[in-house]
């Protein structure tokens, strides 16, 4: 009885923070010997790689960086994130610089970071690059995809 009461508390919980427009997701086991449920969260925010630019045109030879935003919408403040939890990539690189500032134009403060383009582990044929890391305050993951175009080097003339 107390597995499934702790289960609908963290449910309850899950389902509050799910409708600020948060995204969660759950895994849940149980063995012979007791119930054991485990429960992951995470809140989907929106990234925006190479603002300003679409497609996303990354040239994984690159010796530059790439700025990636953290968008505040009606649901999320970017202003929360600690940029020194975020990671890029599928090698996770870390940030190399970060600001608040208002990327999208729409009057609320984003966070932009940049991440040098060989740490992140994007590859040719790659189509979206995934950044995670956590908010300040409460501590929760945060998770976000966009998509990208990898490019071939170009070549000199």
């Amino acid at each position: 009885m107390k597995g499934i009461l702790f289960s609908l508390i963290v449910l309850a919980a899950v389902i509050s923070v799910a409708g600020a427009g948060a995204f969660a997701y759950f895994s849940d086991s149980e063995s012979s010997i007791g119930n054991i449920f485990t429960a992951a969260t995470s809140i989907e925010v929106e990234i925006d790689i190479k603002p300003g630019s679409n497609p996303n045109s990354i040239n994984p030879d690159s010796k530059g960086v790439i700025p990636v935003a953290i968008l505040t919408t009606a649901a999320f403040n970017a202003s929360t994130v600690d940029p020194a939890t975020v990671l890029f990539g599928p090698d996770e690189a870390q940030a190399e610089h970060w600001a608040i500032e208002d990327v999208d134009s729409d009057g609320d403060e984003d966070m932009i970071l940049h991440f040098r383009t060989q740490d992140t582990g994007i590859k040719a044929g790659d189509t979206e690059a995934e950044l995670t890391g956590k908010p300040l305050l409460d501590g929760w993951p945060i998770h976000g995809t966009d998509s990208v175009r990898t490019v071939p080097p170009h070549k000199r003339k």
